[in-house]
């Protein structure tokens, strides 16, 4: 589940090094992780260091993604437009002039 604690995902053990590195970063849920994982791939790597070999990180990533998202979502809104987000900050769909895009039809420029 999303709220589950971090260390609760494959490879990063309860009070291990990984585990320590993510909570001194504020990553303590499931669902910080993924969030990080879409916002800023570079730096939950970054948090985790070399020890985290490439093998080891995609176990963990693909262990967090079979967590069900549920059907929350974040709507931000301007003067012509809404965006929706699920709860990992993953684009779900935008809303601009009236008109609803899924995500599908939305170019990766226009994401």
């Amino acid at each position: 589940m999303l709220g589950d604690e971090v260390w609760r995902l494959e490879k990063i053990g309860k009070d291990g090094a990984f585990h320590k590195k993510l909570a001194f970063e504020g990553v303590n849920t499931v669902q910080d992780f993924l969030k990080m994982s879409v916002v800023d791939p570079p730096k939950i790597r970054k948090i985790l260091g070399p020890g985290m070999s490439d093998k080891t990180w995609d176990v963990t990533i693909k262990h967090a993604k079979t967590c069900v998202m549920g059907n929350k979502y974040y709507v931000f809104q301007g003067t012509n437009y809404r965006i929706f987000l699920n709860p990992i900050c993953q684009l779900v769909k935008a809303e601009i002039n009236g008109t609803t895009y899924p995500i599908q039809t939305l170019s990766s420029i226009n994401r």
